[in-house]
């Protein structure tokens, strides 16, 4: 039997809150160690921003002068998952060569220089190599694409003088996991896991965690687009349900365990959801979908150089990373990445 679905309506305003009452006895009783999760995870961060805030490996920059050629993996541990470059940060001398070698974990990587002196392609087998030689002192930062609002950055610093802005080892916030913080009470939170070769994907509701069963299973999850997520309450408990942060989407299931709620993700964005009743403690899940820093096809639309794309026929053949290089040379006009609302499955 499948759950309720939809969009909030007028009536609806406020659910989560709502939501959050209803379930506020059982909150109390695990608020003490919420709280004190998220305290111990602010502890020691100097809150400031740079490229590096947010990426989970960075500690400093490594020297890695006197070496003709240096060797950077891709796809290692960190940011939640294999979602790293190791070290992330080397210094080196001019004429250097930095060879890039993928793991073969994290799924789909690429190495991209912010200032477009180089670009790899995107590949997932392990030993995978890219290699760049610099010439010229300076600092150059690169991301992987797919990855970069997840934290998957680095540089390269040439030469002794050679200085970037690497803010935080933590996020801006003081949050030491990404996308905010979002995570950082959820007991069973680890990694976010790589489920982008899927186009079905079921989460568990109700399951151990958090000081007893509230927990969704897995919390955080990468899919690609058009990727159907089917939440399954395997609990007894009425005050188990869904809801998206900003309401894009929720559910109340009946009173029979077992019973499903699925939606359809399109377009590019990072969706976080919660359990209202047993959100503070730590009932939270994470859907990153596609590729967040990438824009969205109406937004790509929207700019003079879009329509012209979309008049000539050449959007059809356009890779997403296509796009987005292209509109970073061009410049979209509009600030916000996300889709105003996902396709209900």
């Amino acid at each position: 039997m499948d759950a309720m679905r939809g969009q909030p309506s007028a009536a609806q305003v406020g659910r989560r809150g709502f939501l959050k009452a209803a379930g506020g006895t059982a909150v109390g009783v695990g608020t003490l160690g919420a709280t004190a999760g998220t305290a111990s995870a602010q502890e020691g961060s100097d809150a400031t921003d740079g490229w590096f805030g947010g990426v989970s490996n960075y500690e400093t920059v490594v020297d890695k002068t006197g070496q003709s050629q240096v060797e950077v993996t891709v796809g290692t541990k960190g940011n939640g998952g294999n979602f790293a470059f190791s070290p992330p940060a080397i210094r080196i001398d001019t004429g250097t060569t930095v060879a890039w070698k993928w793991t073969g974990e994290g799924g789909g990587h690429n190495v991209v220089a912010e200032n477009g002196a180089f670009e790899s392609e995107i590949a997932s087998e392990a030993g995978h190599t890219f290699k760049h030689t610099f010439e010229k002192e300076g600092a150059i930062k690169y991301a992987c694409l797919p990855h970069k609002s997840m934290g998957m950055r680095g540089a390269i610093l040439v030469g002794a003088n050679a200085t970037i802005d690497t803010g935080s080892k933590q996020s801006g916030d003081g949050s030491s996991s990404p996308y905010g913080g979002w995570l950082d009470d959820t007991e069973n939170f680890e990694n976010v896991i790589d489920l982008s070769d899927r186009d079905r994907v079921e989460i568990q509701v109700g399951a151990a965690g958090n000081g007893g069963n509230f927990a969704f299973s897995p919390p955080a999850i990468h899919i690609n687009p058009k990727t159907t997520v089917v939440w399954r309450r395997i609990e007894d408990n009425e005050a188990l349900t869904v809801v998206a942060e900003d309401e894009s989407f929720w559910t109340d299931f009946g009173e029979e365990t077992g019973e499903t709620f699925e939606w359809t993700f399109t377009g590019n964005r990072v969706v976080k959801y919660s359990c209202p009743a047993y959100e503070e403690l730590g009932m939270k899940g994470l859907i990153v979908v596609g590729n967040p820093d990438l824009p969205t096809i109406s937004e790509v639309v929207s700019t003079p150089w879009g329509s012209a794309l979309a008049g000539s026929g050449l959007m059809a053949v356009l890779s997403p990373v296509a796009l987005g290089a292209f509109l970073k040379i061009h410049g979209t006009g509009d600030t916000d990445s996300t889709e105003a609302s996902d396709r209900q499955g």
